[in-house]
């Protein structure tokens, strides 16, 4: 039974997943008890580009607060994420001075953390893992407070069931020529970032493979036909390995919007996305600095699913987003309204 099925009931279920997690010493394994095989379900939410600063450079709190809405959201739902992804940009400049530390504590007052693990919930059952954004090795081009307080490797991997995570750093702002920099170019993968991956990506026992970083791959092109906002660095290398190695889905932030594209550059506008339908996708999702986004990212069936971008101030009933076997939906405004069971169609992909 795959997730695709053209019709499913909308029960509530309560069920929360619980997630354990060891460490190693260039990168992290974490084992989630619950899933043993490509058959299990869970799903994780990522969210990216929160910006938080401390209050004597926000006056009002906006974008902690904003930060805080995504999480108490996320806390909400009746069936917990597996984890939390923060896929860059954390503080709106980190660097290595006082005052992207305090923009750092900012954040971390919004969090728990516990043994240098960070959590989203006070019970210490959703942990976040991260990676950095231009924006945290600003002004001084350092990760010295992000490393000071995230606490976390650049590179490292999450394992659960038959999934990999890879998290890797797409570097800080590219300077290196003047007409760059309007293109928003992030430095990129050094070699020795490629090598780490490829090295990783080939020997993986995993049939599913998800990358994130900060910066996306493919994007748009400006008038004279010049990709923008994407990693300047090993960018052909990267989607080279990721098509060599039947890596499923790249997950990115940076650009503040929303949107899908394969290596070809054809972009996809119906949601839910089944990754086995597809070569390697290219996700951009949505900040939480301004309009409180987030993306669920589902494991379902040997599957990997792709669902829409949500606002939590924008909130239509859709009958046709997360979605999956079991008769389980996700959807927080759905999961606090529904009481009735509903026999829904999915509209075809």
């Amino acid at each position: 039974m795959r997730c695709k099925n053209t019709s499913v009931i909308l029960i509530i279920v309560t069920t929360s997943i619980m997630l354990s997690s060891i460490s190693g010493s260039s990168f992290k394994i974490n084992s989630l008890n619950s899933v043993k095989n490509e058959n299990d379900y869970f799903y994780f939410v990522q969210i990216t580009d929160t910006h938080v600063m401390n209050k004597q450079f926000d006056k009002y709190e906006e974008y902690k607060q904003n930060f805080m809405r995504a999480l108490e959201e996320i806390n909400s739902f009746k069936i917990k994420p597996a984890f939390v992804t923060i896929t860059g940009d954390l503080v709106e400049w980190g660097g290595s001075d006082t005052t992207g530390a305090s923009n750092y504590k900012t954040l971390m007052s919004c969090i728990y953390q516990k043994d240098d693990q960070l959590f989203a919930d006070s019970g210490l059952t959703i942990p976040i893992y991260t990676t950095p954004g231009n924006h945290d090795y600003m002004w001084e081009n350092s990760l010295k407070n992000y490393k000071n307080y995230i606490k976390s490797e650049t590179r490292y991997i999450i394992e659960l069931g038959d999934v990999s995570l890879f998290f890797i750093d797409s570097g800080s702002n590219y300077y290196l020529e003047p007409w760059d920099w309007a293109r928003v170019l992030g430095t990129g993968l050094f070699d020795e970032d490629i090598t780490w991956l490829e090295e990783k990506l080939g020997t993986s026992q995993s049939n599913k493979k998800i990358v994130l970083m900060h910066h996306p791959a493919v994007n748009d092109r400006d008038k004279l036909g010049v990709m923008v906002d994407v990693i300047a660095r090993n960018r052909e290398n990267f989607i080279y390995l990721c098509k060599k190695h039947n890596v499923d889905l790249v997950l990115a932030g940076h650009t503040h919007r929303s949107v899908v594209y394969d290596s070809d550059e054809n972009t996809y506008e119906t949601y839910p996305i089944y990754c086995n339908d597809h070569s390697t996708l290219f996700v951009q999702t949505d900040d939480c600095k301004q309009d409180v986004n987030y993306r669920n990212i589902s494991i379902c069936d040997g599957d990997i699913i792709v669902h829409d971008c949500i606002n939590i101030d924008f909130k239509p009933v859709r009958k046709n987003n997360l979605l999956c076997k079991n008769n389980i939906i996700l959807n927080s405004y759905i999961l606090k309204n529904i009481i009735l069971s509903k026999l829904y169609r999915r509209t075809p992909i």
